[in-house]
This record gives structure tokens, sequence and C-alpha cells, in this order.
């Protein structure tokens, strides 16, 4: 591997993401990731993923999901880079 490929792997960041909630925050909107809220930034997927695992594990354990456990439980991982955070025209999903 070349030096300045290394250098740009490691330039990668990881973001914990959340959907909207609705204005009056009664709801979780349904849209596109990249109208998703950047919750935490990591150095890693690993710690993305970990973070991400303890707040899960913190809201499931509850029987009545409130909108921030359901917002919770909706979050992401994904790379800064990734292009679905920065345009409407992909899936959610």
């Amino acid at each position: 591997m070349k030096p300045r490929h290394a250098a740009s792997i490691m330039l990668v960041s990881w973001s914990l993401i959340m959907p909207p909630l609705s204005q009056d925050r009664q709801l979780v909107e349904n849209a596109p990731l990249s109208q998703w809220q950047t919750m935490d930034s990591f150095d890693t997927a690993a710690a993305c993923r970990s973070a991400l695992a303890k707040l899960t594990a913190v809201v499931a354990g509850n029987v009545v999901h409130s909108v921030i456990e359901k917002r919770v439980l909706l979050g992401k991982c994904l790379a800064a880079d990734d292009p679905r955070l920065h345009s409407d025209d992909f899936e959610v999903h």
C-alpha cells in the first residue's frame, strides 16, 4: 500500500447518526440518511458500534418505547464520507 493510501484510510472517521424527530419531537421521522443527525464521531467503526451498542442496551430493556428510545434503536454507524450522508437520492435503510 502506498503511503498516501494509508493516510487517506486513517482520515476516515465514523459517525453515529440517528433519524430526525418531528418538529413537536413526538415522532421519529422517516428521512433520507442525509437528513439524519450526527450524535457523535469516532476514529474507528468498532468504537462507533460499541457506543451504539451501549445506547441500544440501555433502551432495549424498556417495554414501552418512547420516541427517544425508538430513535436510538434506529441509530446507525456510517463512515463520515458515506455518499448516503450527502444525498437525498438514497434510501433510508
